[in-house]
């Protein structure tokens, strides 16, 4: 369904609902002019969408005519089931839209991290990342697999403490919480941890740190998009698949 159609539809479904709530308070027969008001809009509906909602003809409620001022009335409790009726059909229409396109995200376990919690939060954030880029939120996108990647490097390497601590690439910094996303990803290729093709890759995401506040972004001058939130999820998945 395209974004005019989808106006348009919501358009008729508050009209029917404005109309329903007008009728809802009155009881026994009703005058023509909200009926007539009704099958204007239900034409206009069935003109955009047809059989969306069940067809109306207001004959079918037809009550009586007053001779003196010539008025026709109809059968409120009919027509009001009508439109409990068309209203639901036009609200799971809509939402049925929705559901079609909204993207699916998937699941992915990160099994190779030692520390439970830390995996529990990983896996959490993988979710949001694919939310958010199909948003097209690309900093948060970035931010959130930056922070990932950082963890399974320094829950990896802390695994792996000595050798770490003990590579050419290691920073003069003996504690490993405190190395750069380059110094995790430098270390964890040459102890042959990963490919090197997370290396390849990084530069896009090294310096998402500078993204978490203004003042560093706007003296780093860090530039970001979608072919840079693309590439910081391509090196999760590099990660991911090269430790599972």
């Amino acid at each position: 369904m395209d974004k005019e159609l989808r106006k348009r539809l919501t358009k008729h479904l508050n009209s029917l609902r404005g109309i329903q709530r007008v009728l809802q308070k009155e009881t026994g027969n009703i005058e023509g002019s909200p009926v007539r008001m009704l099958q204007s809009v239900l034409g206009t509906l069935q003109s955009d969408a047809p059989d969306v909602v069940p067809a109306f003809d207001m004959r079918a409620f037809f009550s009586h005519t007053v001779d003196d001022i010539q008025e026709d009335y109809y059968r409120s409790a009919g027509i009001l089931a009508y439109l409990a009726t068309a209203i639901a059909a036009l609200e799971a229409e809509l939402d049925e839209d929705d559901t079609a396109a909204t993207p699916v995200t998937e699941h992915r376990e990160f099994a190779f991290v030692t520390d439970p919690a830390l995996r529990a939060i990983i896996e959490r954030d993988y979710a949001e990342i694919q939310r958010a880029f199909i948003a097209r939120c690309y900093k948060s996108t970035i931010i959130l697999t930056g922070g990932a990647i950082e963890a399974i490097l320094l829950d990896l390497l802390t695994a792996n403490k000595a050798a770490a601590l003990a590579s050419q690439k290691a920073p003069r910094q003996g504690d490993i919480s405190q190395w750069d996303l380059k110094d995790l990803i430098a270390v964890a290729i040459e102890l042959g941890l990963i490919t090197a093709s997370a290396e390849k890759f990084g530069h896009s995401v090294r310096g998402y740190r500078n993204l978490i506040h203004p003042g560093n972004e706007m003296r780093s001058g860090l530039e970001f998009d979608e072919e840079e939130a693309k590439i910081a999820i391509e090196v999760l998945h590099i990660l991911h698949r090269d430790l599972s």
